[in-house]
């Protein structure tokens, strides 16, 4: 969660919210209504970022990072959502498929974000940013949705803002930068995971935006600080449709789902 997030605003909607906001590509002067698909990887969203000047800053990304080695752009593989801690995966080249990597005990072993390549930089140097979301679209395989794709909003309709991080890529070829961010996520939240999801955005709450952005961490306080101001929003959710036939192979099994951590607010 997601792959696909909705963005609509109001005109000056977000400069009403963020003081002294910049916003140089008249993102927020027009307001937007946007539909962003990561997995495509040539689609842009609004994000809010600190600049060089310590500003807020709004800019268009392409949702889907790329590290700074990535050899060329679009990155191929999916790095819409970037998970704080996840069991790691090694892939079988003859099997052709990922098995979970298990330490003596036979459990499987926790890789965290600041030993994911493709994560890692990005997170440790603070590119940080907020991502104003309306709606988070995604497939769900089993519980309360199962076989079903479903939006993710809040019940009263208002923007909640996603903890993100930011990379602008430089091609080598064309001498530009490409602006690219991925979306935080972590366990799923009881709601979220009651209607077949197994992770969660992390939406921080007003009184947290500035110190993320702005705050310099360490990558370990950083981390804390997500886990620990993560926001619990309540969950409008509407189907949009049916998953395609033969939606159940990708169905975890009842162990696997066992294994999913869920997230509550303490």
């Amino acid at each position: 969660m997601c792959s696909i997030l909705t963005v609509r605003t109001e005109p000056g909607e977000l400069t009403k919210l963020f003081a002294g906001l910049q916003d140089p590509e008249g993102i927020d002067a027009s307001g937007m209504n946007a539909r962003v698909h990561g997995f495509l990887k040539n689609e842009r969203a609004p994000v809010i970022f600190s600049n060089p000047s310590g500003e807020s800053e709004l800019r268009a990304k392409f949702f889907s990072l790329c590290p700074d080695w990535a050899k060329a752009w679009p990155f191929p593989f999916e790095t819409y959502n970037a998970r704080l801690s996840r069991p790691k995966k090694l892939r079988d080249a003859l099997m052709g498929k990922s098995e979970f990597v298990c330490n003596q005990q036979g459990r499987p072993v926790i890789e965290e974000i600041i030993q994911v390549p493709s994560f890692r930089s990005a997170f440790c140097r603070g590119q940080v940013c907020l991502v104003p979301v309306s709606g988070a679209i995604e497939s769900c395989y089993f519980g309360l949705s199962a076989g079903k794709i479903v939006s993710f909003s809040q019940k009263d309709g208002a923007l909640l803002f996603a903890a993100g991080l930011w990379n602008d890529w430089f091609n080598p070829q064309t001498g530009e930068f490409v602006p690219t961010f991925t979306l935080l996520t972590d366990a799923p939240d009881p709601q979220v995971f009651s209607h077949g999801h197994d992770r969660g955005i992390i939406a921080l709450g007003e009184g947290d935006w500035e110190e993320w952005l702005k705050q310099k961490m360490a990558p370990a306080a950083r981390l804390s600080f997500l886990r620990t101001r993560r926001k619990q929003p309540e969950w409008a959710v509407q189907v949009e449709r049916e998953l395609k036939a033969g939606w159940q192979k990708r169905a975890p099994s009842e162990a696997e789902i066992a294994q999913i951590d869920v997230w509550k607010k303490e």
